[in-house]
């Protein structure tokens, strides 16, 4: 077996094991994750390994993911593999309590062992668990934390069974039509909400500035918030790289005159304003340094997620910041808006 990358979907094992719940699924119709499951466990190519060998790329672990893109309606690289989309025309992707359980206590275990095998590996001269490099020992390591935190947070569902996925009900058309829609306009998807449309970087920005921000009209796109400070000022928040090129550890604050351009710049660290986080991973026991990470086609905070006061702090940080150009009548309007 194989890998190119952190991720299952980048292993030999994660692709075959995609490719065999591809030959069974059902053209438009429902399945659920135990069956899922019960695939992979009677195919002796794709069965599990023990959790105690700390295999790095498992096919539950390639379940997981799969999940994760259900989640995020990202089939790029479910339906892209082969183009018959067996996987976003399903009518419905369910998982029982107990099926999200084991996949949960399988990548916990695994995690475990990997990081006991490791330790042990280390007294022979192997380092990092026979990755490579130390930075993709430890972005498994975190995209595995991550993946079970994915699975905990469907756990905390009400009922006992949990629906991932809930597709359209297609209707029969003419050729050449779409169904519901007339001619020569577009299918969307009515389910499809606002906050699903954004990218992760917009997220987080309304996150920190989507209400109580210190200046009003707030915009987000791509990476960046627009805003309006004053009638003149504009502001403009984007997040930046600093050493590494993909670890994006600060941002970067910008006020433009709307007639001559650039006025002022400010950057701010988020280790300059939360510090370094304590985290259980025992790769960081001093502690994390808050940043994004972008690997690939995945982009999520590195091993420690920031919270709504940790959100709060940096808003208020930059506040300060943008206070010193506010008119002292817009300032004191901003601040009875925020009340």
């Amino acid at each position: 077996m194989g890998c190119w990358g952190i991720t299952a979907f980048e292993s030999d094992a994660g692709l075959d094991a995609i490719s065999l719940i591809r030959k069974h699924l059902p053209e438009q119709g429902d399945v659920e994750l135990r069956q899922m499951l019960a695939w992979l466990k009677a195919d002796s190519w794709n069965a599990p390994p023990e959790v105690s060998e700390g295999v790095s790329h498992t096919s539950p672990m390639a379940v997981a993911e799969l999940i994760v893109k259900f989640q995020e309606k990202d089939f790029s690289a479910l339906d892209g593999i082969r183009g018959d989309k067996k996987f976003s025309s399903l009518s419905s992707f369910t998982a029982s309590k107990e099926s999200l359980q084991w996949v949960r206590e399988y990548l916990s275990e695994t995690l475990f062992y990997s990081r006991k095998c490791a330790k042990e590996q280390e007294k022979s001269g192997v380092l990092w668990c026979g990755w490579f490099q130390e930075r993709d020992w430890k972005h498994w390591q975190a995209h595995m934390e991550k993946l079970i935190g994915r699975m905990d947070e469907l756990l905390t569902r009400e009922g006992e069974t949990v629906a991932l996925w809930t597709g359209s009900v297609c209707q029969k058309v003419e050729p050449g039509k779409m169904a519901g829609k007339k001619e020569g306009e577009e299918r969307e998807n009515p389910h499809r909400s606002e906050e699903e449309s954004m990218t992760f970087f917009e997220r987080e920005l309304k996150k920190m500035f989507g209400t109580g921000a210190s200046f009003s009209e707030p915009r987000f796109v791509g990476n960046c918030c627009y805003g309006r400070l004053t009638d003149q000022i504009r502001v403009k928040i984007n997040f930046q790289t600093g050493m590494v090129a993909d670890h994006y550890d600060r941002l970067k604050v910008t006020l433009l005159n709307r007639n001559e351009g650039m006025i002022d710049s400010m950057v701010v660290k988020f280790r300059d304003v939360w510090g370094l986080k304590n985290t259980t991973n025992p790769n960081f026991r001093d502690g994390v340094n808050p940043h994004i990470w972008s690997y690939g086609k995945e982009t999520s905070w590195y091993v420690y997620q920031p919270g709504k006061e940790d959100y709060k702090v940096l808003s208020e940080a930059i506040k300060t910041y943008l206070e010193v150009f506010q008119e002292p009548e817009e300032a004191m309007q901003m601040g009875q808006k925020m009340c």
